[in-house]
């Protein structure tokens, strides 16, 4: 089974289940009993459709293999995905509000609005950025830096790219936060597929 804690309207959580990916219940599960753990827990599908497993107490992340079946759930008449469709099903537009759930790979949108950089851990006791504009140069990086800094803004921040490679962020709204749909991501102008977990 595959549960998904989805933030709803109101200040509700809801609490979807499915039994319709299998597969990716094993492919985490191997990861987990190969490395001593016990079965089953957290898991994250990145923008190339890989299957990344977080270990408890450690800092460590680890590629369970790519997953292509797309995750749906439905939850009182409500289907729950990371697609670009509200909760009625109707498409969204780059500023709508994103309904979608919260789960996606972070990134961090440089303060001046002008680069997206995250952190791997190459070995032990060493963290490397890796910056878009280094690996597309920076003509190609303001391309996607310009959508996502008219949802953040100068001062940049997270956003977060799913798995539909849909691209979201929270922003800040008075005391509250708010998610906003900033757009898809085109593939052939971002980082490289990983060979190794962030």
């Amino acid at each position: 089974m595959v549960a998904l804690t989805y933030r709803a309207p109101e200040d509700e959580r809801w609490y979807a289940t499915t039994e319709k990916h299998p597969e990716l219940v094993r492919m985490v599960n191997a990861v987990k009993l190969s490395l001593g753990l016990p079965p089953n827990g957290a898991f994250y599908i990145n923008e190339y459709k890989q299957v990344i497993v977080p270990t408890t107490g450690s800092d460590d992340y680890f590629l369970a293999g790519k997953y292509e079946q797309p995750l749906r759930f439905e939850f009182e008449g409500k289907i729950l995905s990371g697609e670009a469709i509200d909760l009625q099903g109707n498409p969204l537009t780059p500023g709508d509000t994103w309904s979608g759930p919260h789960p996606g790979i972070p990134y961090l949108l440089s303060t001046g609005g002008d680069d997206i950089k995250y952190a791997v851990q190459p070995r032990p006791n060493v963290k490397k950025e890796l910056k878009l504009s280094k690996v597309i140069g920076w003509d190609a990086a303001r391309a996607i830096t310009s959508r996502i800094r008219s949802v953040k803004g100068y001062a940049g921040g997270r956003f977060y790219v799913n798995e539909f490679r849909t691209i979201f962020a929270p922003v800040q709204e008075a005391r509250e936060w708010r998610y906003v749909y900033v757009g898809q991501l085109d593939l052939a102008s971002w980082f490289p597929e990983p060979h190794a977990a962030r």
